[in-house]
């Protein structure tokens, strides 16, 4: 008997359809003009301060700019949450100063910050966003900022959470004022986060939609267990295109932040615990020793 093999028709997935290019648009468009120098990318989050004065002024580290991307990663349950709020919070005046000091937002007063989550149900989420008037007021009294936006995505799939965020960012009645959107998780944005097109196609967008909005683009990834990098083709592929690279790891009563990978200076080691009132602040780490926070150098 004859042994024949049946060979499924499978469509291979491809990362770019074919469309017409007009390449010499393209060429002109983006070529670099070496001789003007251009504006540097302006702050949108930093936190704490260089210790080395620059012309007599100690300038501001970033943790984020304007047109950029970056990610915050770190084990299940290291408070990867509770950083996102905190930086958040901060980006706001009002009392926000009382739980960090060095954390600061940068020209956001006339943009809005669009705080979205995938993963937790309404009652949670809403939990987790209160964090904020309550920060920007105080736990008593909250007050919302007006610019501030909480948004629940759990029970769309992938595809509505991608449209969603095209939406946003390029046909939205926000989209020409956002300062800083915030996604808790990139995974949750993915059919398949191992899907090395897929994972591209998704951080490219990202790329696109920051670049186009002028707006700072950060969110939260998990960790492979018992390890520094972040899950799948998407954590690979993402950490390489962000400014900033963040590990929150848990130490017991409170999470070590650290900056991995930052362009330029990066940032000191600090520490985030939750007080009474659940809502978190900062710590700095010396040799594990918590102390007070730093504040903006005078010397």
């Amino acid at each position: 008997m004859e042994f024949k093999i049946e060979i499924p028709d499978v469509k291979l997935k491809t990362a770019i359809e074919s469309i017409d290019v007009d390449f010499k648009d393209i060429h002109i468009n983006s070529t670099v003009n070496l001789k003007t120098q251009p504006q540097r990318q302006p702050l949108a989050i930093s936190i704490g301060y260089d210790d080395i004065p620059y012309n007599g002024e100690y300038y501001p580290l970033r943790f984020g700019t304007f047109g950029n991307i970056s990610m915050i990663k770190g084990e299940e349950k290291s408070r990867k949450t509770w950083l996102k709020s905190l930086i958040i919070g901060c980006l706001f005046e009002g009392n926000s100063n009382h739980y960090c000091t060095d954390i600061k937002g940068h020209n956001l007063k006339d943009k809005y910050i669009i705080d979205i989550d995938c993963e937790q149900n309404y009652f949670d989420n809403w939990l987790v966003s209160n964090r904020i008037p309550k920060m920007y007021g105080t736990p008593q009294s909250p007050v919302i900022p007006d610019n501030y936006i909480a948004i629940n995505l759990r029970e769309h799939n992938a595809k509505i959470r991608r449209d969603y965020l095209k939406w946003l960012f390029m046909e939205s009645e926000y989209r020409n004022k956002l300062g800083v959107v915030s996604i808790d998780g990139y995974v949750d944005m993915l059919d398949n986060f191992n899907d090395l097109v897929e994972s591209t196609e998704f951080t490219q967008s990202l790329m696109k939609y920051s670049t186009l909005s002028k707006a700072h683009i950060t969110g939260v990834l998990h960790l492979n267990p018992g390890q520094d990098k972040a899950r799948g083709h998407l954590g690979t592929i993402l950490q390489q295109k962000c400014e900033t690279v963040v590990i929150i790891k848990d130490e017991g009563s409170f999470s070590s932040v650290t900056c991995q990978r930052g362009r330029g200076k990066k940032w000191e080691a600090f520490g985030i615990s939750v007080n009474k009132d659940w809502l978190p602040y900062t710590l700095t780490l010396d040799n594990q020793i918590v102390e007070a926070p730093k504040s903006k150098p005078t010397f």
